[in-house]
């Protein structure tokens, strides 16, 4: 049984399958929408890189994540989720990752030496991509992903990922606290933990947006590496499906300068870990299946074409 916020609520098994058949139906879904609907899709970018590209509004239930809200499991809880992450969940991601979405992963070499934990980040651009920082870039660490509180407020979804280990953002000071101590607690461990510095999900999107500080804060406090890596797509050259491939391409860790000043180390490190990634994603031309565009281009060049 699994403690989701102050609500408890069964995980079993069989949640755990259904969860993932639902991404293979999903999947499934939107291969046949190809067929029939090939065209490119136009995206007006949102105002800001950290906004959310919205296309179908769910309907929510506000879930408050305040100073009850458990970040520390039980034995029983912590077990379970073992079980959830190792057994069960992660066979079936790899398996839909390599069958459903064609996911190649290049440069594992580049992390066999670390053997402490460490802060992974990439670009957020997938709606599944959360899959590949638990089960496709270190094959033995767990890794928790540190998540947007909103993902909480998804029926079913939100209570299977606090299951799966996924850390939502806190509401409170004294939630922020907990938050912090787990965090650390879980590095200490030797795990990985994984944030999208981007903030928030543009699919498809095959560019590098600004970065926000908060998983180099982690990085820095703790003295680990930040193992980068980025999500490039690749053109799909089956006939059933128009979709992209996906190519992860693991970077080289960077380490804080620790001879600087703390709020200085974090800055540094974002700026050289963003580099990095902006190297290899240049060396590995994203395919643009979706095409976003400002406002005022879309105004101009695509809307009387839609109309």
């Amino acid at each position: 049984m699994f403690y989701c916020v102050k609500y408890l609520y069964p995980i079993s098994t069989l949640n755990a399958f259904c969860f993932t058949f639902w991404l293979i139906v999903y999947n499934m879904i939107n291969i046949i929408q190809n067929i029939i609907f090939s065209k490119q899709k136009i995206v007006i970018m949102p105002a800001s890189s950290s906004e959310k590209v919205v296309f179908n509004k769910i309907k929510k239930k506000q879930i408050k994540i305040d100073d009850n809200y458990k970040y520390e499991k039980n034995i029983f809880i912590r077990v379970w989720q073992f079980i959830l992450y190792y057994i069960i969940a992660k066979p079936l991601f790899l398996i839909y990752g390599k069958c459903f979405l064609g996911i190649k992963v290049f440069g594992r070499e580049k992390i066999k030496s670390i053997k402490s934990g460490a802060i992974t980040v990439s670009n957020h651009v997938h709606f599944v991509d959360f899959s590949i920082a638990t089960n496709f870039i270190s094959l033995t660490k767990r890794t928790h992903i540190i998540s947007n509180k909103d993902n909480f407020d998804v029926p079913i979804a939100g209570k299977l990922m606090s299951g799966y280990g996924v850390m939502p953002l806190p509401d409170t000071a004294k939630a922020n606290l907990n938050f912090y101590k787990q965090v650390n607690k879980y590095l200490k461990k030797g795990r990985f933990i994984h944030l999208f510095p981007e903030a928030s999900m543009w699919p498809y999107y095959n560019k590098l947006r600004p970065f926000y500080p908060g998983a180099f804060h982690f990085a820095c406090k703790n003295n680990l590496p930040v193992i980068p890596y980025v999500i490039v797509f690749r053109k799909n050259k089956r006939f059933i499906s128009k979709r992209p491939k996906i190519s992860v391409y693991i970077c080289n860790p960077v380490f804080a300068n620790t001879t600087l000043p703390f709020k200085q180390q974090k800055e540094d490190l974002m700026q050289r870990t963003y580099d990095e990634m902006q190297k290899t994603l240049d060396e590995h031309e994203s395919f643009e299946f979706w095409k976003y565009v400002s406002l005022e281009e879309y105004e101009r060049d695509y809307k009387n074409k839609n109309s």
